[in-house]
């Protein structure tokens, strides 16, 4: 293990991460915020962090695959660190563990919070929110790849970071690749908040709600969420922007290049939409029925929780809560789902979900037909039995983690619901869930035990449990050639 390497890496994205903390005490500043010592302190911590491991470290050496799991594990864990001290300095939340779940919960873009009146907050806490939304959004590790040019070994950060069954390029180059998707993902974010603007949203909500919405995360500036502003025009917005940001992002480069046929004929964007309109319209048909709300209030209503929770954005216009059984079941399915690979979306991603009824449906055929040689083919190509095995392994282990998990909170008082909901709502990083964490309330009554475990969840959500599981192996830590 090269950790010198690791060292001055890991110190350069501290220094680098603390450059971000400057927008929002900028903020503080403009608006006279009690917050400003918070994130001067908070600055110089990172910084000083950052310029001891740079002094330690050295640029000298070879990356291999060990280095790129410890240094993307070691990033998000320090960032959450960090990213937890203006919360913890400037008493926005009581206690420094409340700070991490808050940091954690937006770096992981789950969008879940102790904070039960946000709109007592500084602008400047409010924005370092959205702001930890927007940096993990399409990944800090990408981000930081496109800082720092001619970074051997960059490929093995790519591949620990980037969410879905396998990592797709779509230029040779890593740094190419980590470009486009930022460019994209930026110009996408400016494009939505002049919408909101044009709609009637006030510019900071627009800047907030803009890298909530493309983050896929969910943390809003009002207590009742998009609910507050009741206003159809600024949900279709978030909605269409929830879409798009819950689709592979290579998918845009791609269809920059080859036109937009290159979208519509991706297996898995067609898959992600069918269960977006069925789920819809399942949704809307049970709230119109059970509750007699009105056809056009129960479309509004369905579209919006349903593209929200399938996203993993979170976001709310209606408490789903109060909502029948039916559509609960169907909102905890779609937990469970997530959007599609290479997006900043959470959850399983619908590319795995359609391999694994793939693998069911072959197994099936193989029931039949023992010695035939049956090739699954996904998105036109034959897939390759070893990501068959990966799929099915982290489907096993999402669900295993996700019982144990469930278990632990039950232990500790939780319903068996709220224990359910607040687990896959974590390791999904979808956000809200049901009864006591539901989308008129918060994570405030959970105790340190159980945000804790809530916390590694969110972790584990985002880098795709493989990232961090990988560490505890004894074997990972061995000296051995060829990794």
């Amino acid at each position: 293990m090269n950790y010198s390497l690791v060292e001055n890496i890991l110190g350069r994205l501290m220094i680098s991460f603390s450059g971000f903390m400057v927008i929002p005490f900028l903020v503080a500043l403009l608006w006279q915020e009690g917050s400003v010592l918070a994130f001067v302190l908070s600055i110089i911590i990172t910084l000083v962090m950052g310029l001891i491991l740079l002094a330690y470290g050295k640029k000298d050496g070879r990356m291999g695959v060990r280095e790129g799991f410890v240094i993307v594990a070691g990033a998000w864990l320090l960032t959450s660190l960090t990213g937890a001290l203006p919360y913890a300095l400037s008493g926005a939340v009581p206690t420094y563990l409340d700070g991490l779940f808050e940091s954690v919960s937006g770096l992981t873009t789950t969008g879940a919070s102790v904070i039960d009146n946000v709109e007592i907050l500084p602008k400047s806490i409010l924005l370092w929110r959205s702001l930890t939304h927007w940096l993990g959004g399409m990944g800090i590790i990408v981000l930081f790849i496109v800082f720092l040019p001619n970074m051997t070994g960059a490929v093995h950060l790519f591949n620990a970071e980037v969410t879905g069954p396998t990592s797709e390029r779509v230029l040779p180059r890593i740094r190419d690749n980590a470009l486009k998707l930022w460019q994209i993902y930026l110009g996408l974010t400016i494009a939505q908040i002049f919408l909101l603007i044009i709609v009637g949203m006030n510019w900071f909500d627009a800047i907030n709600h803009s890298f909530a919405t493309m983050a896929t995360g969910g943390f809003s500036t009002k207590n009742t969420s998009i609910a507050y502003y009741d206003n159809l025009w600024i949900e279709l917005i978030i909605v269409i922007f929830m879409i798009i940001a819950g689709v592979n992002f290579s998918l845009y480069f791609q269809a920059w290049r080859s036109g937009l046929n290159k979208i519509f004929k991706d297996i898995e964007f067609q898959f992600y939409l069918l269960i977006i309109l069925v789920s819809t319209l399942l949704i809307a048909l049970s709230l119109w029925w059970t509750m007699g709300i009105d056809g056009g209030n129960s479309l509004r209503q369905a579209l919006f929780q349903v593209v929200s929770i399938m996203t993993t954005t979170g976001f709310m216009s209606a408490d789903f809560d109060q909502w029948p059984s039916a559509t609960k079941i169907i909102l905890l399915c779609l937990m469970f789902i997530g959007g599609s690979a290479g997006s900043t979306a959470g959850g399983m991603k619908v590319s795995r979900i359609v391999l694994l009824f793939k693998l069911g449906w072959v197994e099936l055929r193989r029931a039949i037909h023992p010695k035939a040689v049956i090739n699954v083919r996904f998105a036109k190509k034959t897939v390759d039995p070893v990501i068959f095995n990966t799929v099915a392994v982290f489907f096993f282990l999402f669900l295993s983690i996700f019982a144990l998990a469930t278990f632990l909170l039950a232990a500790i008082g939780m319903e068996p619901l709220d224990a359910m909901s607040a687990a896959v709502a974590t390791l999904g990083n979808v956000g809200p869930g049901f009864g006591v964490i539901g989308p008129t309330t918060t994570f405030s009554s959970i105790n340190p035990f159980g945000e804790s475990i809530l916390i590694l969840c969110m972790l584990l959500g985002r880098l795709e449990l493989f990232t961090l599981l990988v560490l505890i192996q004894p074997e990972f830590w061995r000296s051995r050639k060829g990794w």
